[in-house]
């Protein structure tokens, strides 16, 4: 008996790793994978960012195998510049395998659809969306500063005690978002906004458990808290954002736009009448869009704010020549300035973009091969995962001398002015691509008013006998796609 079962097992293992062999043999190089799991134990070293370590030992471009199906992961800019700008759709996928279990939870949305002529059109609707409901950069500055307020409202209750950032902002960004969305202005305590951070909260946790579920695929047919979980989510996204999609259709004036919901609708049949196409979505999609801009603008958002208060409390230099910089164009203006002239506040607009690299915030985004495909010198098949392992970019020695330091002045040219988001070949912070995040102006936005309201009001300092926070990430906190700071505290002492 015993004897059996060792043959059986092993004439599995020995197919599995014959099989593996002929699938990958011209693919990049990379671990053996275990039969059946793949290469998860692998991964399982740096929960944080699980494919930086690997890098180190197969270099820039290499193979895993999961559940899922075969992965490349890409660690170069010129790798991730080829992958996603010189392919045109090549690399514009997302299968639902791939992705799962999101596809279950946000559908027809921008960030985790497949590639398709419906998607194309989602992502038309949600840029003319933003542009109507913004009409601009200064009234989507003037709606952002709400959020601002309700920040310092909440810091004002606390001071002069120390006060958690990643407390307050990602509450304040879910009120302001959900105000974008409704027209309806919550406290921070509202169960609404309690409600939209534990949807946040039940996605943070889904991906480590769903890769057990796609290796042993009978389980999903089996009650669990996974399966709780997931309906637990559908349950919030029904009752708060399909609801209110439903409310703005009874109520919809056209012409008359109260908020980001009425938005997408005129948005939606503005493109809808340019279109002879059958295969594009219905006006059903819309609330996936709107989870888009509630998950994804808030997690990005205040995880960001997160790490520029920690880096604030870290740098007092740097935040001394922040506030000289912020006084300075008070004093010429009149009024802290706008986000549109970046030649106002080149130090702060450096800063910003410093921390959403040196943080190493934005881990990976991944999309699947639409077909056989050659990537550094590499056969990529199609169907494949490829992932583009933006932290190790962003934290890469050979694109940043000194990598490790907290420098605003890489994003300065010899005048001192702000050389923008994209000159840089290695600064990769919203993606590229057909696939490059279509909200990105209205976080830079959010970020900007953020960080130049708060720092002209206040000096943060760590409290009395507090210690300096780590820039090591939170592992509990970290999503598939961000990097949050591990819990902190500082205080905010007024300036004025």
């Amino acid at each position: 008996m015993f004897l059996e079962i060792a043959v059986s097992l092993f004439l599995i293992s020995f197919t599995w790793y014959a099989y593996s062999y002929m699938i990958r043999r011209n693919m990049p190089p990379g671990p053996i994978p275990y039969p059946f799991i793949g290469n998860i134990p692998h991964m399982m070293c740096d929960p944080v960012n699980p494919f930086g370590h690997l890098a180190e030992k197969y270099g820039d471009i290499y193979s895993l195998s999961l559940p899922m199906g075969n992965v490349v992961v890409v660690s170069t800019s010129s790798l991730i510049r080829d992958a996603r700008l010189g392919r045109n759709d090549d690399l514009s996928g997302k299968s639902a395998k791939s992705m799962f279990p999101f596809p279950d939870i946000l559908g027809n949305d921008l960030a985790v659809a497949d590639f398709s002529t419906a998607y194309l059109f989602r992502k038309r609707v949600f840029k003319s969306a933003i542009h109507i409901f913004g009409s601009g950069i200064a009234q989507a500055e003037d709606r952002a500063r709400h959020a601002v307020d309700l920040a310092i409202a909440e810091i004002e209750t606390q001071r002069p005690e120390p006060f958690s950032p990643k407390k307050v902002f990602e509450s304040a960004i879910y009120a302001q978002i959900w105000e974008w969305l409704t027209s309806r202005r919550v406290p921070l305590n509202d169960p609404t906004i309690k409600s939209l951070i534990n949807f946040g909260d039940t996605l943070v946790g889904l991906p480590v458990i769903s890769v057990l579920y796609q290796a042993i695929p009978f389980l999903s047919y089996l009650p669990s808290k996974f399966q709780r979980e997931i309906k637990r989510a559908q349950k919030i996204r029904d009752d708060l954002l399909t609801a209110e999609f439903r409310y703005h259709q009874q109520t919809y004036t056209p012409g008359v736009i109260r908020d980001l919901t009425d938005s997408f609708i005129c948005a939606y049949e503005k493109e809808n009448a340019k279109e002879s196409r059958k295969d594009i979505g219905s006006v059903e999609d819309i609330p996936y869009l709107m989870l888009d801009v509630a998950f994804a603008g808030a997690d990005t958002t205040s995880a960001s704010l997160a790490w520029f208060f920690l880096f604030m409390v870290r740098h007092q230099d740097i935040q001394k020549k922040l506030h000289e910089e912020l006084d300075r164009a008070v004093m010429e203006n009149g009024c802290l300035p706008s986000s549109v002239d970046p030649d106002e506040m080149p130090y702060m607009q450096a800063t910003i973009c410093e921390i959403e690299r040196v943080s190493g915030l934005v881990i990976t985004t991944a999309t699947n091969a639409i077909r056989d495909i050659t990537l550094g010198g590499y056969h990529i098949p199609k169907g494949c995962l490829v992932v583009l392992n933006i932290r190790k970019v962003h934290l890469d020695e050979r694109e940043w001398p000194e990598h490790d330091k907290f420098k605003p002045e890489r994003f300065l040219d010899s005048a001192g002015k702000f050389i923008g988001w994209s000159k840089l070949p290695g600064f990769i912070p919203f993606g590229l691509g057909r696939r490059e995040c279509p909200g990105q102006s209205l976080a830079k936005i959010m970020m900007f008013t953020f960080a130049s309201t708060l720092l002209h009001r206040y000096k943060i300092e760590l409290p009395d006998g507090g210690d300096l926070p780590t820039t090591e990430p939170s592992e509990s906190d970290a999503t598939v796609a961000t990097v949050r700071p591990k819990n902190f505290q500082v205080v905010a002492k007024k300036r004025f």
